[in-house]
């Protein structure tokens, strides 16, 4: 289907999204887009990294390190020489004689110079018989870095962002908040990047960058219920759209043995929260099970399970409450007896990431995905290359892009047969035959993948029905 690849020189767990694909994901995104927009949400964008510190600050740091790629580090202008490993083992015997020599021979440099370029100025105007007859800018640079008392700077340090939440919390607290504000919605399709296992890559349900259908909601423990309630129910909406019947709701708790250590130290917050969340499931009535332990380190979470037609079970998306990462990021919200208060925050993402839900969705359908979410949504196949037919053929197809319609017209010389079984080997969803009878009636013949031939009828109303499937995206 030219759905996606991958290449050895892109990198394992990176896939590239052909037109095909891409035509799946930006579909997800408008479903996702409209329906977040009818709900009340914000968009943001965030870059791809940021500093160490951030994820320091967030908790991710040291704890997430082994999902995270490594950082890129990022010197000061002049600095980059300094990257020298000052170990021992890499000082040669005869730098490590010079070392010696030179703080013995020469104190006076030792006072106020911390700079690498600075030094290397001052040895150059040091007498000749001093300079030992070392005149390299490298070696001058390792020999100061291997000094005792000379202060190396550390470089800067960027990760590649494994998750949006840190930058969420950012643009939450980079102006002053109401209780008049809240709740604030703030949503997302970010890129992460995750270093996942090689052993643990496995085609698009496991891989090292994804887009992810996230949002954060910055709320009252009064707006709480209201809020993971409707999260819930966009669930709902999407398991219908997307006709998944067999679903459950795993929600995590904490371990009260492991506070301090896999969990967030502040036992009352996780009794409440986990209430909280606890009411709000059996109020709703959704199908869920409960598992102690599974809890993310700043709150309790619910992980969402689908099952394929074909019965296979999938982790597409998660809901989660944190109670604790909002207060390390300072954030605080005026209330109306004017004194600051911590927001909650519900991290959510229904949709998954675009990798695993459509991984996902593959074997839903079967690759037979539904008109509105078709990469080719009709091609029209002409009965022969007369002009008047061809041109006819034409019109049709322009009328539909005219729409929005991803159509496309088969002109080669292929026989019908020809051309229907090269339509249905590429899943197409809807082929339109027309010959010259058709042209003369102002008819078309439909053809739905999978089902057969659905007989002519007028051409107005098959184009008019096929808009208005995509447009309320019927199964």
């Amino acid at each position: 289907m030219e759905l996606f690849c991958f290449d050895d020189d892109v990198g394992p767990g990176l896939p590239l999204w052909m037109p095909n694909g891409t035509v799946l994901i930006e579909e997800l995104e408008k479903l996702a887009k409209e329906t977040e927009f009818a709900a009340g949400y914000d968009r943001v964008r965030t870059p791809h990294l940021a500093r160490e510190n951030m994820y320091l600050t967030s908790g991710h740091l040291p704890y997430y390190a082994e999902s995270m790629f490594p950082p890129m580090e990022l010197y000061a202008e002049g600095d980059k020489q300094l990257s020298v490993d000052r170990s021992e083992r890499d000082i040669t015997e005869s730098d490590k004689s010079l070392r010696d020599s030179f703080e013995k021979m020469i104190p006076e440099l030792k006072a106020g110079i911390r700079d690498p370029q600075e030094f290397v100025r001052a040895f150059k105007k040091l007498p000749p018989e001093l300079q030992n007859g070392l005149v390299d800018n490298v070696a001058l640079v390792r020999l100061f870095a291997s000094l005792k008392w000379a202060e190396v700077n550390e470089p800067e340090r960027y990760y590649l962002k494994a998750m949006n939440c840190p930058h969420h919390h950012k643009i939450f607290g980079a102006v002053p908040r109401s209780y008049r504000d809240l709740p604030l919605r703030l949503a997302e399709y970010g890129t992460c990047y995750r270093y996942e296992q090689s052993g643990e890559l496995f085609g698009l349900m496991r891989v090292r960058s994804m887009q992810m259908n996230d949002a954060h909601i910055y709320c009252t423990e009064e707006q709480f219920e209201a809020e993971f309630n409707a999260v819930n129910e966009m669930y709902l909406k999407y398991f219908k759209i997307f006709g998944i019947d067999k679903y459950l709701m795993r929600f995590s708790t904490h371990d009260p043995a492991k506070l301090g250590q896999k969990f967030v130290d502040q036992p009352e917050l996780w009794k409440k929260t986990e209430e909280m969340v606890r009411n709000v499931l059996v109020k709703s009535g959704i199908n869920f099970v409960e598992v102690p332990n599974e809890a993310a380190f700043y709150g309790p979470k619910i992980d969402v399970q689908v099952w394929s037609a074909i019965g296979r079970e999938f982790t597409i998306a998660t809901n989660q409450v944190d109670f604790a990462v909002p207060s390390r990021f300072g954030l605080v919200y005026k209330d109306r007896d004017n004194t600051e208060k911590t927001p909650l925050c519900i991290h959510r993402a229904p949709l998954g990431t675009h990798e695993r839900f459509i991984g996902f969705l593959i074997e839903h359908y079967a690759g037979n995905f539904p008109l509105w979410l078709s990469p080719v949504q009709v091609r029209v196949l002409p009965l022969g290359d007369e002009e008047p037919l061809v041109e006819y053929a034409r019109g049709i197809q322009a009328e539909l892009r005219a729409a929005g319609i991803r159509a496309e017209i088969d002109a080669t010389n292929n026989n019908i047969k020809g051309k229907v079984l090269q339509a249905e080997q590429a899943k197409v969803h809807t082929m339109l035959v027309v010959g010259n009878r058709d042209l003369e009636a102002g008819n078309v013949s439909v053809r739905i993948h999978g089902q057969g031939n659905l007989g002519a009828k007028p051409r107005a109303e098959v184009i008019a029905d096929i808009i208005q499937s995509a447009k309320e995206r019927r199964a």
